[in-house]
């Protein structure tokens, strides 16, 4: 793992606050696991512009922080309903 891919991880705890922040816009859950895919490609592939990475990189790396940021979403969801 590179200094690239590790920046573009790190961004997860971004990429959750930028989907609780559209909650207030958009009601249907069913949206916020496209939300995060959305920003965490978005936010990669800035990335990857301004640090003279390439692009298909920086998607790569924005789907997998993505995916990692809903399934955060929906894991801390869920221990707080079960109560844990």
């Amino acid at each position: 793992m590179d200094v690239g891919e590790f920046i573009g991880l790190a961004g997860v705890p971004v990429i959750v606050g930028l989907v609780e922040v559209g909650k207030l816009w958009v009601k249907d859950s069913r949206w916020y696991p496209l939300m995060a895919l959305a920003c965490g490609v978005g936010l990669n592939v800035g990335a990857a512009l301004i640090l003279g990475r390439p692009v298909p990189e920086g998607i790569l790396t924005g789907v997998v922080a993505g995916l990692a940021a809903s399934g955060l979403y929906s894991g801390v969801r869920a221990g707080l309903a079960s109560g844990a």
